[in-house]
């Protein structure tokens, strides 16, 4: 799933504005420099405030980012910040030996493929139990994918027509997809990773 660190860097630092010095090193602050296991294990700790410093670390990281990145507004499409520290626990799993600075950078890189590029105003947000509020370009591809899938023959819009809502919903429940919202985390996995 994730790509080498090599390669991010080089679509990380492709812009005009990063810091290196002349041997193309930088200082890694903070959490970055913890391991993966140690990671892993503050993380499974139900009482380790420490995991949010990690969550902290890596929004600032992601933020930076989507700050200087050219071509690119959020590379984070739908995730949310439990969503990634899931997939980073997973990773670390698999590779206990990383810091968590490699893992992060390495799921910024798989992010990447499926950024946001540019800002459109929101004008998506759906009233049920609470407002969600999910990009335009996120809500165009769950339509692509549940025309895909044969639940959609509407508008590929983002909008969340009657039409879109149905499908949605059907699609939900032909797999056992309970949430009180209409694009929850699992749905959008479910759809747009695992579909």
């Amino acid at each position: 799933m994730f790509k080498f660190l090599s390669v991010f860097l080089m679509i990380a630092f492709a812009s005009q504005t990063f810091a290196l010095d002349k041997q193309g090193k930088f200082a890694i602050k903070g959490v970055g420099n913890v391991s993966c296991k140690s990671f892993n294990a503050l993380i499974e700790n139900e009482n380790s405030y420490e995991k949010f410093m990690f969550v902290g670390w890596m929004n600032g990281y992601i933020t930076a980012h989507n700050q200087h990145l050219s071509d690119n507004f959020d590379v984070v499409s739908w995730e949310t910040s439990e969503t990634l520290a899931g997939y980073l626990v997973a990773h670390c799993h698999k590779n206990p030996q990383l810091s968590y600075f490699q893992a992060v950078t390495q799921l910024v890189n798989e992010l990447y493929k499926d950024r946001i590029k540019e800002f459109v105003p929101d004008k998506n947000s759906l009233q049920k139990n609470s407002v969600e509020q999910v990009y335009i370009v996120v809500v165009q591809r769950v339509q692509q994918k549940l025309t895909q899938l044969g639940y959609y023959s509407g508008k590929i819009d983002g909008l969340f027509s009657p039409e879109c809502v149905a499908a949605i919903t059907k699609f939900k429940q032909k797999n056992n997809l309970v949430s009180d919202k209409l694009l929850d985390q699992k749905t959008l996995f479910v759809l747009l990773k695992e579909s």
